[in-house]
């Protein structure tokens, strides 16, 4: 049948529709005190390191940790314009099962750990290591059965707090604010690192590093928080167990 120019043309296909532009979850004076406050801590806390390390017994420390810790989450929380939705995104997604996001936990933390150990390697040679930095870490780490079931707590504190605050509320900012999700995970991620100036300057980098890779995972499960908490908790809980283990294997090396 020939073509006949009189005919109309078939109506164009419906456009997507644009996915509509992040938007803030808490007011931006609100956000701006809760990053001075963690900032203005983590200086006082890298001040202090040293001197706190051996005078505080641990298990004071630790609990002052974790009561620090849901303090400033809950004035996270307060601000948020839309809680519901916002725990919602984060815990009670149910395209996987608890168990599974245990075993991808797990997963994520591997590639943490190689990540963190990549950066720690570029800076070996560098002047950022320093052997006071690492006394000061080791001192604080637990040494008894009772203090290690109270770290267990803080590094389940910190897996959720800091989660929580950085690659949930912090990170939903900065992609509302800039509109590009992946200098959203990198500003959150150098924020996330510089805070833990306490353990030295060496430490800064790779737990950036490690922030930034839970700033990709977050964004793949779309806001899921589950599997870059449970990697946060492995990550600071089996730290103690690594960094308490290496003198111990050192003192048992046969000599020759």
């Amino acid at each position: 049948m020939p073509y006949d120019s009189t005919l109309a043309p078939p109506p164009p296909l419906p456009a997507a529709p644009a996915k509509p532009p992040a938007r803030p979850i808490a007011h931006w004076t609100h956000t701006l005190a809760i990053v001075l406050f963690m900032l203005l801590s983590a200086a006082l806390s890298s001040h202090r390191a040293a001197s706190l390390a051996e005078a505080a017994p641990h298990l004071l420390r630790y609990a002052t940790t974790i009561a620090l810790e849901w303090l400033l989450l809950g004035s996270v929380i307060a601000g948020i314009y839309r809680r519901r939705e916002f725990f919602t995104t984060a815990f009670l997604n149910r395209s996987f099962s608890f168990a599974t996001s245990l075993g991808l936990g797990a997963l994520v933390y591997v590639i943490g750990f190689v990540a963190m150990g990549i950066a720690a390697l570029s800076l070996y040679k560098t002047p950022l290591i320093h052997k006071h930095n690492e006394a000061v870490v080791l001192a604080m780490l637990p040494h008894t059965p009772l203090e290690f079931a109270v770290w267990f707590l803080v590094a389940l504190t910190a897996g959720v707090c800091e989660e929580v605050i950085f690659r949930g509320y912090l990170l939903q900012q900065l992609s509302a604010w800039t509109q590009r999700p992946v200098a959203a995970i990198l500003i959150a991620g150098v924020l996330f690192g510089s805070l833990h100036a306490y353990e030295g300057l060496a430490a800064i980098v790779p737990l950036a590093v490690l922030g930034i890779v839970y700033g990709f995972v977050v964004r793949h499960f779309k806001g899921d928080l589950r599997t870059v908490i449970v990697a946060h908790t492995l990550q600071d809980f089996l730290v103690a167990l690594f960094a308490l283990a290496r003198p111990f294997a050192q003192s048992h090396q046969p000599h020759p």
